[in-house]
Parts: structure tokens; C-alpha cells; sequence
């Protein structure tokens, strides 16, 4: 947390009771969310792309969560359509969304540093 000594006191927002990391700890800590996060950082992807990128996730799970990340203007849905078919859903991170690059870096160090691969309790993925 950032706070200094000369600080007068608690801001307004923290003596109402909101704590920004308590929030975006709550948004980024559901299920899905940040795998959905570091697979947008490589470009937009259409749904069933996308799927196949977080993997394991049903199709209702992550519609939901794309629904809420872009709720909270994290990502952008784009509808194209495509002469005759279903329309096709494209999803891009917004520049919101794009600042969660530093998150997913410093968890990516975290790991690499402190996780080894094989050991127990530890979920393999396949690439990074």
C-alpha cells in the first residue's frame, strides 16, 4: 500500500470503508478472470478462441465473466458480422484492461522464481 508518514489521516473513501486493493483483489481472484486477462494481452480473440485459450472453462462460466470484465470496462466486445451466419463476438482488452500487463508480469516472475514444475499442488498449464 502507498501511504506516507506526513499523511493527515485516512482518505474519505478508506474511512467509508473501500479499500481499492480489497476490490481489485475481489475482481481479479474469481475464477477465470486473469487467464482471461493474459490471453487478450496477446490480441483480440473471438469466443470460441478465447475458450480455447483459458481452457476448461465452460461456455456459461465465461460468458459471465466476459460479461463482468466488461462491466467494468476491462475488455471491449466487438460483434462482426458475418454474412449469413452467426454473428461472430470479438474481445479486446480496453486500456484499462491493458494495465493488468504489470500484474500478470509480476505473478509471472513470482512463479518462475518460487513454482517448480512437477511440484505437488501446483497446476501445470501447457505454455506460457
Amino acid at each position: 500500500m502507498n501511504t506516507t508518514l506526513s499523511s493527515p489521516g485516512p482518505s474519505a473513501a478508506a474511512e467509508k470503508g473501500f479499500c481499492p486493493v480489497y476490490r481489485a483483489i475481489g475482481v481479479l481472484q474469481e475464477k477465470w478472470v486473469l487467464h482471461i486477462v493474459r490471453s487478450l494481452l496477446d490480441g483480440e480473440k473471438g469466443f470460441n478462441e478465447l475458450a480455447r485459450a483459458v481452457g476448461g472453462c465452460n461456455s456459461a462460466t465465461l460468458t459471465q465473466r466476459l460479461e463482468h470484465l466488461e462491466t467494468l470496462k476491462i475488455i471491449s466486445k466487438r460483434t462482426e458480422d458475418t454474412h449469413g451466419k452467426l454473428a461472430r463476438s470479438v474481445y479486446t482488452l480496453t486500456p484499462v484492461g491493458r494495465e493488468l500487463q504489470g500484474v500478470i508480469d509480476a505473478i509471472d516472475t513470482w512463479g518462475r522464481a518460487h513454482l517448480l514444475e512437477g511440484q505437488p499442488g501446483v497446476a501445470s498449464a501447457q505454455g506460457c
